[in-house]
């Protein structure tokens, strides 16, 4: 499995990553990347990955912007502190989010979750879910 860490804080970029690897060291973190202008121009130069860890504010924008600019065909876990209605907002679109500081059983069951997801589902991700998002929330 590839996954790529959308994180502009250091410190939460590695300390997923460690996770990650700890969970399965077989996974491969094929990018971390810390803002919206990295992460598109990374996704135009690079294949897509089976998974991304998207933080929700980055550096530059919130991460939603990136639909803006490109399309995501892989399944998103967002990572976000942020307050209880944004994630009942996810939670009625059914987008995964993980809330911070991380904790490891709740990324194991989200990192399984993805593993047993049939090949149809992988590639189904639909932008404007975001967009409809950060409209309502």
């Amino acid at each position: 499995m590839k996954v790529v860490i959308i994180e502009d804080e250091e410190f939460a970029a590695r300390r997923l990553e460690c996770m990650i690897r700890e969970i399965d060291p077989g996974i491969q973190i094929v990018a971390k990347l810390e803002s919206v202008v990295e992460s598109v121009e990374w996704f135009r130069k690079n294949p897509i990955a089976d998974l991304i860890f998207m933080d929700i504010h980055l550096e530059d924008n919130l991460s939603f912007a990136i639909f803006d600019s490109i399309s995501i065909a892989c399944p998103i876990v967002f990572t976000t502190a942020t307050d209880e209605l944004s994630t009942r907002a996810f939670k009625l679109k059914k987008i995964d989010f993980l809330l911070k500081p991380i904790v490891q059983t709740e990324l194991v069951k989200m990192v399984e979750k993805y593993h047993n997801l049939p090949e149809s589902e992988r590639r189904t991700v639909n932008a404007s879910l975001f967009t409809d998002i950060v409209k309502k929330s």
